[in-house]
């Protein structure tokens, strides 16, 4: 007889990403809630005329565990920025609840819409000082969070 066992082991990845240049945002992709309920993101120009994008994504866990996660699957990353300039977080939620993503930035918020299941939207975000700032979920706070690290270079 021959029994062969198996363990499972799940790790988070956690790793620190660099948003990507761009010279406009992709028009072409849904840019914001299905509700039609007025905007609270922030949206300012750099004044060097730099735009980026940056793509975070709801991700349901097991138990109804939530988390941000990227395109190369981090969990709660850390984003780097450049100071002064623009950045466009692209948000997808494929989950069954709503969420919304906070910056929290100097006492200030901002915020994305609400994204009901299954919508995506975005938030406009201008890096206009360097330090670093926290970001997270509105109704996750506790799991849906992580780190946003602004340098001059």
């Amino acid at each position: 007889m021959l029994l062969i066992g198996m363990i499972y082991s799940s790790h988070y990845l956690v790793q620190p990403i660099s948003a990507k240049k761009s010279s406009s945002y992709d028009k072409g992709s849904s840019s914001s809630t299905s509700d039609k309920s007025s905007s609270t993101s922030s949206s300012a120009s750099a004044s060097n005329g730099n735009t980026s994008s940056i793509a975070l994504n709801a991700l349901e866990l097991k138990n109804e565990t939530y988390r941000w996660q990227n395109t190369s699957e981090a969990i709660n990353p850390t984003l780097h920025l450049i100071a002064n300039t623009d950045y466009v977080i692209k948000i997808k939620n494929p989950t069954d609840t709503k969420h919304e993503l906070i910056i929290t930035s100097n006492g200030t918020e901002t915020k994305s819409n609400e994204l009901k299941p299954g919508k995506n939207g975005k938030l406009n975000f201008n890096a206009n000082s360097t330090g670093t700032f926290e970001y997270h979920c509105e109704y996750h706070p506790d799991t849906m969070k992580g780190i946003i690290e602004i340098s001059s270079q």
